[in-house]
């Protein structure tokens, strides 16, 4: 039982036939004989290499485990699909703009030229624009074409357009923010410069103030050297006038002490003169 689930899971019928198609592209099998792979290209035109995408991405999907993956891979090949067509439709509809008559036979062979000639968009392409351009206006036409590619561009590439609008805006970030960065290191720059030299100017400032105050501590100490000489000499003058006042008085008293003696020898001879001369005056008298 398990082997006839296996042989008809659809993941092994769909690899089976995937493999089987593309191998016709290189090797003659039933596809090639019957032209299946000539009337895919007549009818496709250059859809057919979405058609290939389109089939192993489809592939791809089923062998994937996880469901949400899966849905969003599966929706952004349905959007591929028709993002491709309404491109197509898009290119003819701009093209017409080229065509001076505005007669449908003229339109219709304007488009076949332009889409099987230029680009070969494929039989189908053609079929459906030629089929929907008479049932609407022009510009309306336009505006859906370009809204429903716009949507279609979002399905597709929504991750990759968010990755790249965020790359975008992060690269001006960087940008903005080097350039306030640089700004910044700039205005620090010149604070450090204006800082140094002030404290440059404070320190010589410094370095004046305290070569003043040394020089006037030397001025100082010499005053004070001077002032201790100053009084030290006139200790020195003051002890030598003691010392000559005392000498001097000492001298003045021996003086005084010598004429203290000569007066006393002088009132002595006096004295004994007055003596003898009494003695005279009464001998003569007898």
């Amino acid at each position: 039982m398990k082997k006839i689930r296996m042989l008809f899971n659809f993941k092994i019928i769909y690899t089976i036939f995937l493999t089987y198609f593309f191998l016709g592209y290189f090797y003659p099998n039933f596809l090639q004989i019957n032209d299946v792979y000539l009337y895919l290209f007549q009818y496709l035109g250059i859809y057919e290499k979405m058609l290939w995408i389109f089939l192993i991405a489809y592939g791809f999907s089923m062998f994937m485990k996880n469901p949400e993956k899966k849905i969003v891979l599966k929706i952004r090949l349905f959007f591929l699909v028709i993002l491709g067509v309404a491109t197509g439709y898009l290119y003819l509809l701009q093209s017409l703009k080229e065509l001076n008559e505005s007669s449908l036979k003229a339109i219709q062979d304007f488009v076949i030229e332009v889409g099987l000639l230029n680009i070969n968009l494929g039989y189908i392409e053609l079929y459906t624009f030629l089929k929907i351009f008479p049932q609407i206006r022009t510009d309306i036409f336009l505006w859906v074409l370009i809204f429903i590619i716009f949507i279609s561009l979002f399905m597709v590439c929504g991750k990759i357009i968010t990755a790249t609008i965020l790359s975008i805006i992060n690269f001006f970030k960087r940008k903005i923010s080097k350039a306030k960065e640089s700004k910044r290191l700039k205005r620090d720059k010149i604070r450090i410069q204006k800082q140094a030299k002030l404290e440059k100017e404070i320190y010589d400032e410094i370095c004046n103030i305290q070569k003043i105050y040394k020089e006037k501590d030397e001025m100082k100490q010499i005053v004070e050297k001077k002032e201790k000489r100053l009084e030290e000499n006139l200790s020195k003058a003051q002890q030598n006038f003691e010392i000559v006042k005392t000498e001097e008085k000492n001298n003045l008293e021996d003086k005084e002490r010598k004429e203290s003696k000569n007066d006393i020898s002088i009132e002595i001879s006096e004295k004994e003169r007055d003596i003898t001369a009494t003695g005279i005056s009464v001998e003569h008298k007898d």
